[in-house]
């Protein structure tokens, strides 16, 4: 149920209440009853969807509200309008996407990154440095992608594991699988990386050529790793876009948002100048895309106009803001990974019952590690 939504007619994303003064103010007020105008007007902040109801905030037997106005998106039929990967759509056939941890609200500032980030976009919308609806078209723009992906991948989790294990692994275990009883008694010892130590040497057709595949080098980080199993579990066999399409775009804004951080001195004070900080910063990759997005891709315009940003000391509305930001590049190097292994294991691993091999070799060190004493 989105409390925001956005106006066609204002061009910008507004809630309840201010969308009532609005219209009150505005000449098309005098034609329309409020309720037609949110059907002709609004759209999902989220997904673009159309249909949009307007839901009076609930209010107690002793005036208090309970529940905040909000929008109803329903189609003809009054069926849910989003589209199913929408984080407001409610169907059953919902998609819990990883994409979707994209979304970023530039209207909450819970840290100093984000508070000196949510500045900078009121800023920029406030001196008509961009608005409201380049963040639209921007939203728009990653939709079609989304909209228009034919790319469906198939990989097991556990040759996420397995292929980290050709680069990490316990010394005892550098040349081949080694059983030490004693091992147990280390504090960091995990039975489920045992078992993957011990399948990579049984797998060696799966160890991938990191020449040509430089990207599953990082798999050695564990924040890349535990999200490329999680895409691999919620994702596999479902229709998405292939994301290497956005390497070059990508690459321009890891880079674009080292400037950026340059630029502010609240964000140099806030994290290190180093590419894995600021890619790993979801609305400081969401801004950095958002001025290279409106400046066609091209890395001096887009410098321009963040010149032109820190020139103002100061801002005079701070809701210019509210608005759903994007950052079309969240978990981009764990994507790529999940896309590596699918074709590993397309073209060797495809005849392995990877849930199976696990099992077995789970229940024999087992065994080994926890033999049963009578």
């Amino acid at each position: 149920m989105p409390i925001t939504a956005y106006s066609k007619t204002f061009k910008r994303e507004l809630d309840s209440t201010q969308l009532t003064r609005l219209f009150n103010e505005h000449e098309v007020g005098k034609k329309i009853s409020f309720r037609d105008f949110v059907k002709e007007d609004i759209e999902c902040p989220a997904c673009n969807a159309t249909g949009g109801h307007y839901v009076n905030e609930s209010v107690s037997s002793t005036g208090k509200v309970i529940k905040q106005a909000y929008f109803a998106f329903r189609d003809a039929e009054g069926n849910d309008a989003h589209l199913p990967f929408c984080d407001f759509y409610n169907g059953p056939d919902k998609q819990n996407t990883i994409t979707n941890e994209g979304q970023v609200d530039f209207s909450k500032s819970n840290s100093p990154i984000t508070q000196a980030v949510a500045w900078m976009v009121c800023c920029g919308i406030e001196n008509s440095i961009f608005s409201q609806e380049d963040i639209r078209n921007m939203r728009q723009w990653f939709l079609e992608l989304r909209q228009n992906g034919d790319f469906t991948f198939e990989v097991s989790p556990h040759l996420v594991n397995i292929t980290r294990a050709f680069m990490v692994r316990n010394k005892r275990n550098s040349k081949e699988y080694t059983f030490d009883a004693n091992a147990i008694k280390d504090e960091c010892f995990d039975i489920n990386q045992e078992v993957y130590e011990s399948l990579h040497y049984k797998f060696p057709q799966l160890a991938p050529n990191f020449k040509d595949n430089s990207e599953l080098y990082n798999l050695r980080l564990l924040s890349v790793l535990k999200k490329s199993r999680s895409i691999a579990v919620k994702e596999s066999n479902s229709v998405t876009f292939d994301r290497t399409i956005l390497s070059d775009k990508y690459a321009i804004a890891r880079i674009f948002a080292l400037e950026i951080r340059k630029a502010n001195p609240r964000l140099r004070s806030s994290m290190s100048h180093s590419i894995p900080a600021v890619s790993n910063s979801n609305p400081l990759m969401a801004l950095s895309a958002l001025l290279l997005f409106v400046s066609d891709w091209e890395n001096d315009k887009a410098l321009n106009k963040l010149t032109q940003i820190m020139s103002y000391k100061t801002i005079n509305d701070h809701n210019a803001g509210n608005v759903m930001g994007l950052n079309p590049f969240i978990h981009y190097n764990s994507w790529v990974v999940v896309k590596k292994l699918h074709e590993l294991q397309q073209s060797v691993g495809d005849g392995i019952n990877f849930d199976l091999e696990f099992e077995n070799e789970k229940n024999r060190l087992l065994k080994l590690y926890y033999p049963i004493t009578e």
